[in-house]
């Protein structure tokens, strides 16, 4: 859990000790997207709310986001709803050029995605695969992208948001637990490089209103 806050407030710590000595503003935004999952987490991607909080100077910043999707996921023949839950903290820099602004902005986080029901019968191994696959994870991520800023007036504005999310060790999940039980009949280990944890890719297309105060 220290891990975790760490990784989602370290950012935007380290923006707001970097420009405190420039003028500021704080700022709070909520926004909707469209959110994709890589096929490999067994996620179809949908609609996401979210609310992002920060302070901003001219040139740069950090932020913290939170972003609740409601994907479908897919076990074999079955579907089951699931949540997942981004959150992180940002550092961002923007490229001021008058009431439009166009954004860069790295984020480290993690993204935990709630338990399913997995299907039952058939082969033991494949069973508790999916199992595995269905169980609760919270997995660290890395996010990268940009977007744009339209300032409405001096306290409302716009904002577009395009991200890419690197979320690490999802994959390996399922080939784990069939490496365990493999291990187990045969009883000798198995190479682990047959099961390294992969890295899989989500994205992100939010649009959303910042109010600035």
């Amino acid at each position: 859990m220290k891990r975790v806050i760490a990784s989602v407030l370290g950012p935007a710590l380290f923006g707001l000790v970097v420009f405190a000595g420039q003028p500021a503003r704080a700022d709070l935004s909520v926004f909707v997207g469209r959110v994709s999952f890589d096929d490999d987490a067994h996620l179809e991607g949908g609609l996401g709310l979210g609310a992002r909080m920060g302070k901003s100077g001219r040139l740069w910043g950090g932020e913290t986001a939170l972003l609740i999707a409601r994907p479908d996921r897919r076990l074999d023949d079955t579907r089951e709803t699931a949540t997942a839950l981004f959150y992180e903290g940002r550092f961002v820099v923007n490229i001021p050029t008058g009431r439009l602004t166009p954004f860069l902005g790295l984020g480290f986080g993690a993204v935990t995605v709630t338990s399913t029901t997995a299907p039952e019968g058939g082969d033991d191994a494949r069973v508790e695969a999916l199992r595995a696959i269905a169980d609760l994870q919270t997995n660290s991520s890395l996010s990268y992208g940009g977007g744009i800023k339209y300032a409405l007036n001096e306290y409302l504005e716009l904002r577009a948001d395009l991200r890419q999310y690197l979320v690490f060790s999802v994959r390996g999940l399922a080939a784990r637990e069939l490496q365990r039980r493999a291990e187990a009949r045969a009883g000798v280990d198995l190479p682990d490089e047959l099961t390294e944890d992969s890295t899989v890719q989500y994205g992100e297309l939010s649009l959303g209103l910042g109010f600035r105060f």
